[in-house]
């Protein structure tokens, strides 16, 4: 009988295991593949005159998140869309690395709150550290951690950009020398903050240089446009812009309210970007930006 329970016990411990193993290993990556996902699959045709021009070209690309995954982006993905070397296949010089902290569950571009997160059980399901299970900020520094520990890894092939003078360097080193790529390190949602503008030191410090107020619900800071309220800047939402400002952190408006984008024009001594949009001409939606919108964003330099 003794034999019999050890046996019912090993099978137990053993399927456990294979329950670990797919939620650790497999899941994340079924998960990324289901949400980054494309309409109409590689390969893609270009006729020569495109690819021709495409080659002369210093090409930026102002969102992606693959930090998100998990991946080595150092490493050739079979899922998703993005790491250094399709980047690097695809001539793209920079690289903006988009760090998402928090995600509503049911996410939609109407109306969402803060009181839900998707983010939680995939940073458990990769292994993220305790604190970044549980910190919003500590999730955006781990995030940048893993960023910076891969160009530290990378032979000088992936520089993270933190200054005019570092991207000046890799422009200059890119004439002349193949495969390099280069990231910027932002954050999607002031609510890494997690209350405190002050926050903005500590996320300079560890690489980050642009930020937006608010992602997919409203923030300390302000309002997005899918949140409830969809209100401007707070008070602290102000605060946060000042201390952007003296580190020379780029304010980036994508996902901000109506109201949030009026209010950052409004107080705003530098350019500001709306680094990922559509605009209401081709489809009017929460989303996306009217004339009015553009043209202002234009006469701030941005």
């Amino acid at each position: 009988m003794r034999r019999f329970w050890k046996s019912v016990l090993v099978v137990l411990v053993l399927l456990l295991a294979a329950g670990l193993g797919f939620f650790f290993f497999v899941l994340p990556g079924r998960v990324e593949q289901a949400m980054n996902g494309v309409l109409n699959p590689p390969p893609y045709a270009a006729s020569d005159r495109a690819k021709a021009l495409h080659e002369t070209l210093t090409i930026a690309d102002l969102h992606a998140d693959p930090l998100l995954w998990g991946r080595d982006l150092l490493v050739r993905g079979t899922r998703g869309q993005v790491d250094i070397p399709r980047l690097d296949e695809g001539n793209v010089a920079l690289q903006v690395f988009a760090v998402v902290s928090k995600s509503p569950r049911g996410q939609n571009i109407e109306h969402n709150d803060g009181s839900t997160d998707n983010i939680t059980l995939l940073a458990i399901g990769q292994r993220w550290p305790i604190s970044a299970i549980f910190s919003l900020k500590q999730r955006a520094l781990y995030q940048a951690a893993r960023l910076n520990d891969m160009a530290a890894r990378s032979d000088g092939h992936f520089v993270v950009i933190r200054s005019k003078r570092d991207l000046r360097r890799f422009l200059d080193r890119r004439k002349v020398e193949s495969g390099l790529v280069a990231g910027l390190l932002a954050i999607e949602g002031a609510q890494v903050l997690e209350g405190d503008p002050a926050n903005v030191d500590a996320l300079f410090d560890a690489g980050f240089r642009m930020m937006s107020p608010a992602h997919f619900f409203d923030s300390e800071m302000g309002g997005s446009a899918h949140g409830v309220d969809k209100g401007g800047l707070t008070d602290k939402g102000r605060e946060m812009v000042r201390r952007m400002e003296e580190k020379g952190m780029i304010l980036d408006l994508a996902h901000a309210s109506s109201a949030t984008i009026e209010d950052a024009l409004a107080i705003s001594t530098r350019p500001v970007v709306i680094s990922h949009t559509g605009v209401k001409g081709t489809c009017d939606n929460n989303r996306n930006l009217s004339d009015d919108q553009l043209k202002a964003l234009a006469a701030k330099g941005g």
